[in-house]
């Protein structure tokens, strides 16, 4: 039986770039299991080395929620 090892809900991460907001991420919902594999795939400026940066805590969602193995980032 399979074990949701990640699950992101309702993420949205914002950067301000010279008094502009630009939404890089908005409403992801993912749920990643263990022993899986995946791939993430996308054009330049998509956001996946953002979404990395978030899976690797070196980064906060604005909004949302991310839980690794049923405990909140938050709470990290």
């Amino acid at each position: 039986m399979n074990k949701s090892l990640i699950k992101i809900e309702k993420v949205y991460k914002n950067f301000v770039n010279n008094k502009l907001i630009v939404n890089v991420l908005n409403n992801l919902n993912l749920e990643l299991e263990t022993g899986k594999v995946i791939a993430l795939i996308g054009p330049s400026g998509s956001g996946k080395s953002t979404l990395l940066h978030l899976l690797a805590l070196l980064d906060r969602p604005t909004k949302g929620d991310i839980s690794i193995l049923g405990q909140s980032i938050q709470n990290i």
